[in-house]
């Protein structure tokens, strides 16, 4: 292989590494992982919550109330899930088609919902997407927060710290003018790495919630 072809090829590696800044679906997939924590905190709440409220007072009819309108709740947001899942990491989920309640009665219908895979696949999906969201919450504070940071860094300034929210990693070596292309890369990577995690977000959406 020639040197002109090393370098060829050398040239297109970069430029395939740096072609994901530009790409829309980079941007779409932060801000699905964004979304992760705040959503995952939520969802758990009201449905660990809806759950073991409705399964203790289960032997009145108030629990069973509770557990119809929880499951309610957990299936709506499955399909709110589904949507956002289709529109930002570009899946193409169909809502679940095993639940038919035509005619079942109250009962008969809490009876269908708690017997149908595609409840406790979206309360499985509701209870990941919590530690989801934690994941991704580091993913982006430690990674493209101190890519920021670095890249923010004044020229003129000798020493580079960085604080994440109450911990403090100081780089006492490293001048301005070395941080901000040390941010760049860091920035790059982060955007690979983060693509990488919303892949697998997509792959738990599409088995959890198809």
């Amino acid at each position: 292989m020639s040197s002109s072809d090393g370098t060829h090829g050398m040239a297109q590696s970069l430029g395939n590494a740096l072609g994901i800044v530009t790409e829309r679906q980079t941007y779409s997939n932060l801000l699905y992982l964004g979304l992760a924590f705040p959503l995952g905190v939520v969802y758990q709440s009201l449905v660990v919550f809806g759950l073991v409220a409705g399964i203790l007072l289960s032997v009145v009819l108030v629990g069973i109330g509770i557990l119809f309108v929880t499951l309610l709740g957990v299936r709506a947001i499955a399909g709110f899930e589904r949507r956002l899942a289709n529109r930002l990491l570009g899946t193409e989920i169909a809502d679940p088609d095993d639940l038919q309640t035509d005619r079942a009665g109250v009962f008969g219908t809490v009876k269908l919902y708690l017997k149908a895979a595609s409840t406790w696949r979206s309360v499985g999906f509701l209870m990941v997407k919590f530690w989801v969201g934690v994941v991704a919450f580091v993913l982006l504070t430690f990674t493209l927060g101190i890519a920021v940071e670095l890249l923010t860094a004044p020229l003129g300034a000798d020493v580079v710290e960085i604080s994440i929210n109450s911990d403090e990693v100081t780089f006492d070596t490293v001048p301005a003018y070395v941080a901000m292309p040390l941010g760049a890369v860091l920035a790059v990577g982060s955007l690979h790495v983060s693509n990488a995690f919303a892949y697998v977000n997509a792959q738990i959406a599409e088995g959890l919630l198809s």
